[in-house]
């Protein structure tokens, strides 16, 4: 499958030295890293906040030659969500959003009304965004983000203030729009055990990408992540432990797995 982000021999400042990555079409990739690594800068050059002399390709076209084109494909959510709002409601915000697309009435009516059963936000939509709860912004950001059916989702420790329930609620929303919809996810979190929802992990130390991979092998490497100043997720530690003791063979990173395995 095709690259939609390759990035070759990215150095900027004191933070990357010649990184490479590659991220498939309909990949889901955590990329993790010790606080001061870098992850969040390497969003924003993503997004072309940040001008580089590196070319990096989204989606098969030069960042540096088409940046509008590319940031038309691109949803994405900050940790900090005001940043998403400039309106008085969310509603006046996605009518705003949709409208600078050019969608008619009838389209951003029901795209709203779609978005918003989605995420059970319908009762948020006319509150003033300054009486909206951190988790609130945050939830409602994701939904601004994916109004137009962006190619590429990007997520800037996105969840940071939504509580465990909700969280769920919103990684399984992600993991079915990623899986049917083919909609590639790239989040950089700093909850480790985030990385669970997603299907691959790169690891970013002392200036490059030292590990990228399907979770179950990256999990395997805790070397690694322990000299990236990392530890691993709850579920990937576990594993390791009980494959030592040959009480399973396998990784195993879901924990109704993990009790069904066991108690057979």
């Amino acid at each position: 499958m095709a690259s939609i982000i390759h990035i070759n021999n990215l150095s900027y400042k004191n933070l990357f030295s010649n990184l490479q990555l590659d991220v498939k079409q309909g990949s889901f990739l955590s990329i993790v890293g010790r606080n001061g690594s870098g992850k969040s800068v390497l969003l924003k050059i993503l997004l072309g906040l940040i001008p580089i002399e590196c070319d990096i390709e989204i989606d098969g076209l030069s960042l540096k030659e088409h940046k509008q084109d590319i940031l038309k494909k691109i949803g994405v959510v900050f940790e900090q969500p005001d940043s998403n709002f400039v309106l008085e409601t969310p509603r006046e915000d996605m009518k705003s959003y949709l409208r600078n697309l050019d969608y008619t009435d009838d389209q951003i009516a029901q795209k709203i009304t779609i978005i918003s059963q989605k995420f059970e936000i319908e009762n948020l939509l006319d509150y003033s965004v300054a009486n909206l709860s951190g988790g609130e912004k945050q939830i409602i950001a994701l939904a601004i983000a994916l109004l137009n059916d962006p190619k590429l989702l990007l997520l800037d420790d996105a969840f940071s203030m939504v509580d465990g329930v909700q969280k769920e609620k919103i990684y399984k929303i992600l993991k079915k729009i990623n899986r049917e919809q083919k909609t590639t996810i790239v989040q950089v979190i700093h909850d480790i055990d985030d990385a669970l929802y997603g299907k691959e992990v790169a690891i970013i130390d002392e200036g490059r990408i030292v590990l990228h991979g399907k979770n179950e092998k990256v999990f395997e490497e805790e070397k690694t992540f322990k000299k990236a100043g990392l530890e691993l997720p709850f579920m990937a530690s576990l594993s390791s432990k009980l494959k030592f003791y040959e009480l399973v063979d396998t990784t195993i990173l879901d924990m109704d797995k993990m009790v069904n395995v066991l108690w057979k």
